[in-house]
């Protein structure tokens, strides 16, 4: 779980006790620490000794040897704390002083809550980036002093003459071992896709053509074979015309290109991520009215069959009547499936909240499972132990990605064909602790102990170049330890692997969800309102809530014109995302000249929506439902709007 920002503290400095305390107040209603009260110099200095504030409020002229400026010079050499002035004298001569002084800000008595918001969040900020700076300057100079980089030197002859403690260790070889060789025999440069020797270094290049020679991104082979990245450039040393030597300075970048790699992984996922969300939308809207309609279609085939068809084609074919309910059946049940994908889709896709919920294990597994099955199901058979287990403290989609890549790592360490001979098998259980194991186990090869004691480092993978990352045991260790548990592994060459996840109960366990209210036998009739830019969603929602009055409008500015004439509708259901006036317009429009109106909406979504929408729902205490929407579900919720209307 995630924790709240903490308050930032604000010391002030004013000798007025009731300026003083009016000040306090308001930055405790702004939310802020009001830290302590100062009425001198050396009352400022005390309270920062005690507790250093975040940010201090000076007035300038204060009781005492020192006024406001002073102390202010004081604190900013003693704590290198943000001073912003806040004061009642704005003449030329004091402004000028106080400018000397370097303040984070300088506001005019009384000021207003929005500009003290502003000016303390600037100031806190703007010293923050400041320390950042200095502490960056001050490693950039310690950096530069030590000489990091790797350095070489050769005489006229391409021999070595110097090499610094970075060069041997790239090179694998001392300065004792190298000095007075041939640059050749000690840098191991290698080029090509088949990556050959070079002929020629840097240095030799430098030497023949008296210019600086640029080689960036070069695999260096060390003495002992390991292969590193770098970016080199070599350049002649002279003195006026007389050339004296080369000297190449070059540097690993293994790393940083590897991180570089991987930000352009993470940048594909996050367009991943939104295309995801896209998909998902794009697909709710066409689904609801597949399943609408098909729930329609085949309701009505039900009651024709059932009360006894007098067409007499269907007499003659009542086979036919039946292959067609059947039909309606599995176009349910694939539109279901469909459904299910998309609401996967769209949980894979959101953002990681602020806040992690409380997450039922069975459910992440089962997810999990799904989503993996097409690796799993050509590799081995997947078996599930389940015993009771309370619910934990994570977000269920950042245990589902957890759970994913386990299996995804069980599957692969599993060759494909051998189905009946391989097991990936998940279970659950409670270890003496209380806490709930969740094990992950596989038939593959297993790891030997070389492979086992480097499994969880960044960057270690087993897999070719392109196809692992190796990052994935990493990042789910640290997403288990951010959950306040443990991953570890077990692993024998031969008798495959097992992956176990413990984490600690949820301490609030939550009740089971209460289901939706069966329709009544004698349904009450409504009028109903209907918003949606999809013309065939609307059809569609006509005729499943066809025992209701319905008007139906694409444009919810028609909508607005409609309800001004008549407002007497008990639901109006409106869709959140649409191109001419979205649902939270309309809906904020409503609330202001008829905010009775404005209860009786219900919100429709199909996903992907903006940040000021996922915010506008969750703020908003009307109902939403998301696309697409069951039938009978849809129903009942009508049925429960009006009894709770009319109740």
């Amino acid at each position: 779980m995630t924790s709240a920002r903490p308050r930032l503290s604000v010391l002030i400095v004013e000798d007025e006790g009731i300026i003083a305390e009016n000040i306090r107040e308001l930055l405790v209603e702004l939310g802020y620490d009001a830290s302590g009260i100062a009425t001198t110099a050396e009352e400022a200095v005390a309270f920062a000794l005690e507790r250093c504030p975040d940010v201090v409020l000076m007035d300038i002229r204060i009781k005492g040897a020192l006024d406001g400026i002073g102390t202010a010079v004081l604190l900013k050499e003693r704590f290198d704390v943000p001073i912003i002035y806040l004061t009642a004298h704005a003449d030329d001569a004091t402004v000028e002083r106080a400018k000397k002084t370097e303040p984070f800000g300088y506001l005019i008595k009384p000021v207003k809550a929005v500009e003290l918001r502003s000016a303390i969040e600037v100031a806190r900020y703007k010293s923050l980036m400041e320390r950042h700076l200095r502490a960056q300057g001050r490693w950039f100079s310690s950096t530069v002093q030590s000489i990091a980089d790797a350095v070489i030197m050769v005489d006229l002859g391409g021999k070595i003459t110097f090499m610094n403690p970075a060069a041997e260790v790239l090179t694998g070889s001392t300065l004792a071992q190298a000095k007075h060789r041939p640059a050749r025999d000690v840098l191991c440069l290698l080029d090509g896709d088949d990556l050959t020797q070079r002929g020629e270094t840097p240095l030799d290049r430098a030497l023949r053509e008296q210019q600086p020679v640029f080689i960036p991104d070069t695999v260096l082979q060390s003495s002992g074979g390991a292969r590193r990245l770098i970016s080199d450039s070599a350049a002649p040393v002279m003195d006026g015309t007389v050339l004296l030597g080369a000297v190449m300075v070059f540097r690993d970048v293994t790393e940083q290109k590897r991180s570089q790699q991987q930000v352009q992984i993470a940048d594909r996922l996050a367009s991943l991520g939104t295309m995801a969300a896209g998909v998902a939308h794009e697909i709710n809207n066409p689904l609801a009215i597949v399943l609408g309609n098909a729930e329609f279609v085949l309701e009505s085939l039900e009651r024709a069959q059932a009360a006894g068809l007098s067409d007499s084609t269907a007499a003659e074919h009542p086979k036919t009547i039946q292959e067609i309910i059947e039909a309606h059946r599995e176009l349910l049940a694939a539109a279901g499936r469909i459904a299910r994908i998309v609401s996967e889709l769209k949980a894979f896709s959101r953002p990681e909240p602020e806040a992690s919920g409380s997450a039922d294990v069975r459910d992440a597994i089962e997810w999990a499972i799904r989503s993996t099955m097409h690796e799993l199901r050509h590799r081995a058979r997947v078996t599930m132990k389940f015993e009771r287990v309370p619910r934990v403290d994570a977000d269920d989609t950042r245990l589902g990605q957890v759970l994913v890549n386990l299996l995804i790592n069980a599957a692969h360490a599993i060759a494909p064909g051998d189905v009946d001979a391989n097991e990936v098998s998940i279970a659950t259980s409670l270890d003496d602790q209380g806490r709930i194991v969740i094990a992950v186990s596989d038939t593959g090869g297993g790891m030997p102990e070389e492979v086992l004691s480097r499994i969880f480092e960044p960057f270690f993978t087993t897999k070719p170049t392109g196809i692992g990352t190796g990052l994935g045991l990493s990042i789910c260790r640290g997403i288990v330890t951010s959950m306040g548990g443990e991953l570890d592994v077990e692993s024998s060459v031969g008798k495959g692997s097992t992956f176990r996840i413990k984490l600690p109960a949820s301490a609030k366990q939550e009740p089971p969800l209460s289901p939706l209210p069966e329709p009544l036998a004698g349904q009450l009739r409504g009028r109903l309102l209907l918003i949606d830019d999809e013309s065939m969603v609307l059809k569609a929602l006509t005729r499943i809530l066809d025992v209701h009055d319905i008007v139906c409008f694409e444009d919810a500015r028609q909508a607005l014109a409609r309800l001004r004439d008549d407002d007497r509708f008990d639901i109006i259901f409106c869709d959140v995302m649409m191109p001419h006036m979205t649902g939270m317009d309309f809906y904020e429009d409503l609330l202001s000249w008829h905010p009775e109106a404005a209860g009786r909406v219900v919100f429709l979504t199909g996903g992907a929506m903006t940040a000021r929408a996922a915010h506008f729902l969750a703020a908003v205490p009307n109902r939403c439902i998301e696309k697409p929407f069951g039938t009978r579900n849809l129903r009942a919720l009508v049925q429960e709007l009006l009894q709770a209307r009319r109740g």
